[in-house]
């Protein structure tokens, strides 16, 4: 149903984790908003708390990988790009821990904080 499914607009906002997308590359690369962590960290977290636990994980990939969302005039969305010095592979791997204890201690689909389908290791389940 629209109301569980893990795309966007559904139980995804579109774009999602906009603030994520700013720690991610402030801790990895560097640069963003001139924000300490601690509060860039906080936001990321809300962001990725306010997202249903069984969809944690799809956002987060949506946050690298990018999605299309279902629609006539649907385009590219969330995808982080490359950066000069910062390639994604570093930006995934933080990503990726996103939901650990050590960041945002969040529950997802397997009902403990990993999403291991990120960094390519297994398949990602579906509810």
């Amino acid at each position: 149903s629209a109301g569980t499914s893990c795309v966007p607009g559904w139980a995804i906002p579109h774009n999602p984790l906009p603030s994520c997308r700013w720690y991610v590359t402030s801790r990895t690369c560097g640069i963003g908003p001139r924000l300490p962590w601690p509060e860039l960290k906080r936001r990321c977290c809300r962001e990725l708390a306010d997202i249903p636990a069984y969809c944690r994980c799809t956002a987060l990939s949506i946050l690298m990988d990018g999605a299309i969302p279902p629609g006539p005039d649907a385009q590219l969305e969330g995808r982080l790009e490359d950066l000069p010095g910062c390639p994604r592979e570093v930006q995934r791997g933080f990503a990726a821990t996103l939901v650990t204890e050590a960041e945002c201690n969040l529950a997802t689909i397997s009902g403990v904080a990993e999403c291991p389908w990120i960094l390519g290791g297994g398949t990602m389940p579906s509810k």
